[in-house]
């Protein structure tokens, strides 16, 4: 394998500082129009700088080209390309002689018998715009005082990346003035074909063709015309027309056919030179669109700015018939609009964004500049949309890039109208870190289109946008945008929120899309309503029972009463019915038992109440049934309270009302602690000392026949005796305020109003 390897190198000369690729052009396969080619056509990279380019190899060694001497013709078209600079020749990039090759370098070609065949340029204007670049080409040799000599279909002329025809075989070449070699009358009889389209009068003795000697390149272009029109009847087999097939001119446009039959003269001094017959048929050439245009386009780095303004606005607009796209193909030939409208376009773009306004620049000066920006940014836009990746990554993207960045309203506009177009082509990172927070910019301008193209070109890129970014800076900015003044924005915003849905934090997901739909749902536009109702039916899954019976269904509620529109009227009883039959769904899968009303009353109560001894058992018992609640109301029988048990403590012994003033009191009887009485309990207070009164004991008698209860006298202790005799009027002890009040008490008012 590594011995193939080594000869394949030895043969293709890979020490030269070139890439091989493929082959285009092989003389050996012996197959029509390739064994007709003197040189075996590579496709070929730079090694230096990575660009593309055609090699043409001849080997010197080879016993085939040294048997048919075709190593002569290789070194005068090898000598001649360094001579000959002429516009609508090849441009040469290197040339390199070892003792086995000759290597021509040029830029990227095919033949154009093999561009015809793959059917490509191949509309009429295409066609005429070739022999129209070749008979300016050939004019410009015969001008120089050179014979070509081998003009033909085959392996003479080839078309570049950018679909301009360019002339080659420069095999016969000859200087009509200082050439002492004079290949086309040596070498003539070695070129392969050269007899399959000459006139009769030079037929087998080219010395005749001293006498008129331009005029063999003329008879040679009218051939060339007319196989142009006629290349896909006679397919991949050797030319050879006859007289009456050239005069007859089949399928040549009427009006260069009349003077192309001129050029097929069978008289050499009847046929008119070649610079003459592109003087005859300017008028019809320059009638061509493609020709005028290309014409044009070549003459744009020599004109001023208004003149540049003025081509793109009217000539490139006339040509591309106001920006259709879609007849692309059929207005430039391939390769035309991707290799040399583009790059000239975007040369004009980066010159015009470099040159800065100076200080001297008027507002006119400016706007005039601002809107040549634009309108070459949007055929940038329109032609570059249908390139293939690796060409649109290298040509269009960075300008992309770089317009987003420009404040300037109509670029931002030609950008956003031709977003779905070019998206295709960004990445996520593209998208995330060069765009996203150019394009929030756009909901902040006052103008509406912008604002409006902007939330549509935010759906567009939507999916390449992170998740952190539509929670941390989108959701903020569609907050405000559901208030634009203008309704659409409102509807469109909404649109854009149920679709990101899905990007949205869990955490906060639903509390966002429920805030939204309602504020939507009480717009003024009947449309946003509508856009609010279809998105709670959507997202209908996304809420739990508890959101839809909190929130949901009372904003639905509301849209029932809608008093502007029966439409959303009827459509919010739909959606309702549908959150209300999952809830009832729900509802229908829960226990049907009901469980014991008063059973948290029974466990407050089993956690708070006295817990009283075992001969008070019944009393206890009895007493919390009174603390029950029946379902009329609040059943409490205070009446029928045991006075007794620390519950009782509980509810007599409570903060004082430090702001009440203390009532006068009376000494109380000295009871014997051992005697059983009827003590009833409610008002047994314990006077708090801060007061400054003495501890009292209000009696009150109770006629309800009760059980003595005995006074336990080890938990609490005897009461002090005032030393008072019952039946006597004493005068009630003076309760000291505490708000220390200067008050006046008569000693003989004991405040109670009678005798005890």
């Amino acid at each position: 394998m590594n011995f193939l390897s080594s000869a394949f190198s030895s043969l293709t000369g890979n020490s030269i500082p070139y890439t091989f690729k493929e082959k285009i052009v092989d003389p050996k396969s012996g197959s029509f129009p390739d064994s007709t080619s003197v040189w075996t056509i590579y496709n070929g990279l730079n090694k230096a700088n990575n660009a593309p380019v055609a090699i043409f190899e001849c080997s010197l060694t080879d016993p085939v080209n040294i048997s048919k001497d075709l190593v002569s013709l290789a070194r005068n078209c090898f000598r001649k390309s360094k001579m000959l600079k002429l516009p609508g020749i090849i441009s040469v990039v290197d040339f390199i002689e070892s003792e086995s090759y000759l290597y021509i370098i040029t830029e990227p070609v095919v033949p154009l018998s093999s561009y015809l065949s793959q059917s490509a340029g191949s509309g009429s204007d295409s066609k005429i715009f070739g022999v129209h670049s070749i008979g300016l080409a050939m004019s410009l040799v015969n001008q120089s005082q050179y014979l070509h000599g081998k003009l033909n279909l085959t392996n003479s002329v080839f078309v570049t990346r950018a679909g301009d025809w360019k002339l080659f075989g420069l095999e016969l070449l000859t200087n009509l003035q200082s050439d002492p070699d004079q290949p086309i009358y040596r070498l003539s009889k070695l070129e392969p074909g050269f007899d399959s389209s000459l006139p009769e009068d030079v037929i087998g003795n080219s010395d005749l063709i001293r006498q008129f000697p331009l005029k063999l390149d003329s008879y040679k272009f009218g051939v060339f015309i007319y196989s142009v029109f006629n290349h896909s009847q006679k397919g991949n087999s050797p030319i050879n027309y006859t007289n009456s097939e050239l005069q007859n001119m089949k399928n040549v446009p009427k009006q260069l056919a009349s003077s192309a039959k001129k050029l097929v003269n069978q008289k050499s001094s009847l046929r008119p030179t070649v610079e003459k017959f592109m003087k005859d048929a300017a008028t019809y050439f320059d009638q061509n669109k493609l020709v005028l245009f290309n014409h044009e386009l070549e003459e744009l780095k020599f004109k001023n700015d208004n003149d540049k303004l003025s081509f793109f606005k009217h000539e490139l607009g006339a040509f591309t018939g106001n920006d259709n796209s879609e007849e692309e193909d059929d207005l430039f030939p391939s390769g035309f609009l991707e290799f040399k409208l583009l790059p000239e376009l975007i040369s004009q773009y980066q010159n015009i964004f470099k040159a800065k306004p100076s200080v001297n620049t008027t507002p006119e000066e400016h706007a005039q500049r601002q809107e040549t920006i634009s309108v070459l940014l949007n055929y940038i836009l329109t032609f570059g949309a249908n390139l293939e990746e690796a060409t649109f990554s290298s040509q269009i993207k960075p300008v992309i890039l770089q317009a987003f960045s420009l404040p300037d309203r109509s670029i931002r506009l030609s950008l956003l109208n031709h977003l779905n177009n070019y998206i295709k082509y960004l990445t996520e990172s593209d998208i995330q870190n060069k765009i996203f927070y150019n394009l929030l910019t756009g909901f902040q301008d006052t103008n509406y289109m912008i604002r409006e193209t902007t939330l549509k070109s935010i759906t567009t890129v939507i999916d390449k946008v992170s998740v952190k970014q539509v929670n941390q800076d989108l959701l903020k900015v569609l907050a405000k945008s559901q208030m634009d003044p203008k309704p659409s924005i409102r509807t469109n915003t909404l649109v854009l929120i149920i679709k990101i849905s899905s990007k949205i934090y869990n955490t906060s997901k639903n509390n966002v899309l429920i805030t939204a739909l309602s504020k939507s749902l009480k717009d003024s536009f009947v449309p946003c309503k509508m856009m609010a109702l279809s998105g709670f039916e959507s997202l209908i899954k996304e809420f739990s029972l508890n959101e839809i019976c909190g929130k949901i269904l009372g904003h639905l509620a509301i849209a029932l009463m809608d008093e502007h529109s029966h439409k959303v009227r009827t459509e919010a009883r739909r959606v309702f019915d549908l959150y209300l039959q999952s809830v009832e769904e729900h509802a229908s899968s829960l226990p049907q038992d009901d469980v014991d009303e008063e059973e948290e009353e029974k466990i407050f109560f089993a956690k708070h109440a006295p817990v009283t001894s075992t001969s008070s058992e019944s009393v206890t018992e009895s007493s919390s049934n009174d603390y029950s609640i029946g379902i009329g109301g609040f059943r409490l029988g205070l009446t029928k309270m045991n006075p007794k048990g620390t519950l009782n403590n509980d509810f007599n012994v409570s903060t004082p009302d430090l702001t009440r003033v203390g009532t006068p009191t009376l000494e109380t009887p000295n009871f014997n602690t051992n005697q059983s009485t009827n003590v009833d309990t409610w008002n047994d207070f314990d006077v708090d000392e801060s007061w400054g009164g003495e501890d009292v004991v209000d009696e009150v008698v109770d006629d309800t026949p009760k059980k003595p209860a005995t006074i336990n006298t080890s938990t609490r202790a005897p009461r002090k005796s005032s030393g008072l005799k019952l039946g006597k009027k004493t005068a009630a002890a003076k309760p000291k305020s505490a708000l220390k009040l200067n008050l006046k008490v008569e000693d003989d008012d004991d405040n109670w109003g009678g005798d005890w």
